[in-house]
């Protein structure tokens, strides 16, 4: 077996043209390859993250009906209680009780209707970025409970950069927000003080999203209680363990607590897919790279037709060509499995320090508002390169058993 290797080693480099260039294909191909799964990875991961973290959050609570209906009228009651149960769950990092509530915004030169989200700050800055988006102004200073007396903080309201644009306001500039309370759908005003602008670089959030003080909100509905709860676990990874207790002590009669799969279906199912993508990927190449090295063994056979046939009709058995054609095509395999993840590796852990930017692309209602870097995992670099190398392989089956069944005679002849 060792002279066979030997001489499978000197034969791959009788035709260093050839060589090199099958080289080429393979290493390149699986540099492709590697950096291709990293970027898809970078990107999904990405998009989680923008989903997740910039208002989402890992799961959410709803009153039963609400996310069809919309309704003021949906809300969860008992927020107190539920409040303790968040608070007593060592899975849950955080959460922020919200409302919800279409709104008109009036200013002196324009109007635009909006989503009107009461929020507490302090829970609300501890599971979404809106108090990292601030670019002018102030984040919400919180206020006192919803039967407190009126203060300075109740006026206070947050809005979208290019929703501020629309309405010709600034800072300090008054808005008035008008409402559809709950319990009979009264017509609720007030007067509100424009204390900060936030952009997400995202049109749906930037220009049509408010935020006000959580009290002043419920005060504003008519309402003891909150829409929506967003909860962020320690890690996001929780929210597909379903054997979290959380899923079956929040459940009952009345309320629904969702993960944040199940609220972006859209998000969810282009992550399957790109798991789909990839293989699809992977078969694309790995069929180039074969049907490439196929013609290299065959144009390397037809070439030493003769060599073959002295071989054989010295005594050398077929099954010794076979294996020697097969041990070359496992030497191209391990050069060109070295070189492609030398240059798959640099690739993948460039990008992943500097990324790809993008812009504001949107992609499943989601705006890319940040670099895609891509993901280097040594256990996909070591399977993929292991893939590639049994593939390389498996494409020498073939020219081997030709070549282990030329007849002598046949061989022998000088081809014109």
């Amino acid at each position: 077996m060792s002279l066979i290797m030997k001489l499978a080693g000197r034969n791959i480099f009788r035709n260093i043209h050839r060589t090199v260039l099958t080289v080429m294909l393979i290493s390149f191909g699986l540099a492709a390859l590697l950096f291709a799964d990293g970027f898809i990875k970078g990107m999904m991961k990405t998009l989680t993250i923008i989903s997740t973290e910039t208002y989402l959050g890992h799961a959410q609570i709803h009153k039963k009906g609400y996310r069809a209906s919309n309704d003021v009228d949906d809300y969860i009651q008992n927020i107190a209680e539920l409040e303790k149960t968040l608070l007593a769950d060592s899975d849950v990092k955080s959460f922020s009780v919200r409302t919800i509530s279409g709104a008109m915004l009036s200013s002196s030169e324009n109007i635009s209707s909006v989503s009107l989200m009461g929020v507490n700050a302090e829970q609300e800055a501890s599971v979404s970025s809106i108090k990292a988006a601030m670019i002018e102004g102030s984040y919400l200073s919180g206020s006192a409970s919803a039967d407190s007396s009126e203060s300075r903080n109740d006026t206070e309201i947050i809005i979208g950069y290019d929703l501020a644009d629309l309405l010709g306001v600034g800072l300090g500039d008054r808005i008035v927000v008008t409402v559809s309370a709950a319990h009979g759908g009264e017509l609720s005003q007030e007067l509100f003080r424009v204390s900060g602008l936030f952009k997400f670089n995202d049109r749906a959030m930037d220009k049509g999203m408010a935020f006000i003080n959580l009290a002043k909100s419920q005060k504003l509905l008519n309402i003891s209680g909150a829409h929506e709860v967003v909860l962020k676990f320690q890690d996001l990874s929780m929210a597909d363990d379903a054997a979290l207790p959380i899923w079956t002590s929040i459940k009952d009669n009345e309320i629904e607590i969702l993960d944040w799969k199940k609220l972006v279906p859209q998000l969810s199912s282009l992550l399957e897919l790109s798991s789909f993508s990839t293989l699809i990927i992977s078969t694309i190449m790995f069929s180039l790279v074969a049907l490439g090295l196929i013609n290299s063994m065959f144009m390397s056979i037809y070439e030493r037709h003769q060599e073959f046939g002295v071989l054989l009709a010295l005594g050398t058995r077929p099954s010794q060509i076979f294996f020697q054609i097969m041990s070359e095509g496992f030497l191209l395999g391990v050069i060109s499995a070295f070189i492609g993840l030398i240059l798959g590796g640099a690739i993948s852990y460039w990008y992943s320090i500097v990324g790809i930017d993008y812009g504001n692309m949107e992609m499943s209602g989601l705006t890319i508002s940040q670099p895609i870097y891509s993901i280097v995992e040594p256990l996909a670099f070591i399977e993929l390169s292991i893939a590639i190398l049994v593939i390389t392989t498996l494409a020498c089956v073939y020219p081997a058993l030709h070549a282990a069944k030329l007849s002598p005679s046949f061989a022998m002849r000088k081809v014109a």
